[in-house]
């Protein structure tokens, strides 16, 4: 069963390789041109359950080797593996750093946005607090209970000062 698997492994990766897969969603990915040669594709042009290669790791550095060499070989600007590497880490590095400086600004925004809410929150208490204040003491529960009846939805929780 090893080596039956192991031989269904290997022309998956021939066919993966040659751009000629059998399995339908890669033959759209060959027309799409985002073929990409790694463990999940060559188990699914195998037609074997995720996970198989695990039990593969010489098939696993083949299909490590020989995609990475198949990259180099489509690639107009480098010319090895090594320079194909550092690129492609040069690219991920700039990614992370654009994606920090995103996040930093998301953060200030966010922050921005609490404060700003904060204080309207609080300018809107003490605004409620002086209408309040301007109904005789006598009435205010009336108001108060009118309000609440009329929208449940329309209060807001506050701390409010008897002073």
């Amino acid at each position: 069963m090893k080596k039956a698997t192991r031989k269904a492994l290997l022309s998956a990766l021939d066919r993966l390789l040659q751009g000629e897969p059998t399995n339908i969603e890669l033959k759209k990915k060959v027309k799409q041109g985002k073929l990409k040669v790694n463990n999940n594709t060559v188990e699914k042009e195998a037609g074997l359950s995720v996970g198989t290669l695990r039990n593969h790791p010489d098939i696993k550095q083949i299909i490590k080797a020989k995609s990475l060499k198949a990259k180099v070989d489509s690639s107009e600007s480098v010319t090895s593996e090594i320079e194909l590497l550092q690129l492609e880490n040069k690219k991920l590095k700039s990614e992370r750093t654009q994606l920090s400086k995103l996040k930093a600004k998301h953060l200030a925004d966010s922050r921005k946005s609490e404060e700003a809410l904060a204080e309207q929150a609080a300018r809107h208490i003490s605004m409620v607090k002086n209408l309040m204040e301007m109904i005789p003491e006598c009435e205010r529960e009336k108001a108060m209970d009118k309000v609440v009846n009329a929208r449940a939805d329309n209060v807001i929780k506050g701390t409010f000062n008897k002073q």
